[in-house]
């Protein structure tokens, strides 16, 4: 008899909820009305991590997110090290902060939101110095710097973006952010262009930005530069600002602008 009611309970339910379904959209047919998205997505993703020599006699330590190139992409971890740390890593190097070397699936770039989770929970899983968090990545992972930086302008200590690119607007969000741009001249895969665009934006907003590029180099500009033991020593001194500095600086910098224009508006 429980069952019998309980079965019944369940079929007046569907019903009813089917029924006031049915009735707004009936009601909204026509008309334009405001909805709402809840859901969770998940992330999925490989990586590889190499923590430093005496990493436990440490309280914290700076931590390089390393972004490799389209040609890496896939569901092999061997491949991530083809090319830049990881590939020094494998052969023997050490380094005096973690690097973080995730892998991009087949067919896919690289998304802020999912390099965003895996930062995420490294930092809740390692010995993270928040305010030595770098970037670097080459080619598709340069562009995925850039990209990157914009969607969280805030928690970053310093970029390396390697014969990458991006929008204008990215970069105006990261001009706080100390930036050493790597690209060589005889690109054709992706041309200097690209990243001098947005090397020319950011010195024009006074930023803090190096840009190195190799006369004779053509898309592969990242050997030479995580060769380079001078472009580690300029990443580990560089740490973050803090959202509260910058965006005082920022004000200061526009109520500076304000007095200019009306000054000059004066003087007309």
């Amino acid at each position: 008899m429980l069952r019998k009611m309980v079965s019944g309970l369940v079929v007046l339910l569907v019903f009813v909820c089917f029924s006031t379904t049915q009735a707004a959209e009936k009601t909204s047919s026509g008309k334009q009305r405001a909805a709402n998205l809840n859901t969770t997505i998940p992330v999925q993703m490989d990586y590889l991590i190499y923590l430093p020599e005496n990493y436990e006699q440490q309280d914290k330590w700076p931590l390089l997110l390393f972004l490799h190139g389209a040609g890496e992409r896939g569901d092999n971890l061997d491949l991530v090290t083809i090319h830049g740390p990881p590939m020094l890593v494998k052969n023997g190097k050490q380094f005096p902060f973690i690097i973080v070397s995730p892998q991009c699936p087949k067919d896919q770039l690289w998304q802020p939101v999912e390099l965003t989770a895996l930062l995420n929970e490294i930092e809740q899983k390692y010995r993270v110095d928040k305010d030595r968090i770098y970037v670097s990545g080459l080619s598709m992972g340069g562009f995925g710097t850039w990209s990157l930086a914009a969607y969280t302008p805030y928690r970053f200590a310093a970029l390396v973006p390697i014969c990458g690119g991006g929008e204008k607007f990215w970069v105006k969000k990261i001009k706080h952010v100390p930036i050493w741009v790597f690209h060589g001249a005889k690109d054709t895969a992706v041309p200097l262009e690209r990243s001098q665009v947005l090397v020319d934006v950011l010195k024009k907003a006074k930023s803090d930005v190096k840009f190195t590029v190799y006369p004779e180099a053509g898309h592969n500009s990242w050997t030479e530069t995580y060769d380079n033991p001078k472009m580690y020593e300029w990443l580990l001194k560089q740490k973050r600002k803090s959202e509260s500095e910058v965006k005082a600086a920022e004000k200061k910098e526009e109520e500076a602008r304000k007095a200019k224009r009306a000054a000059a508006k004066k003087k007309k």
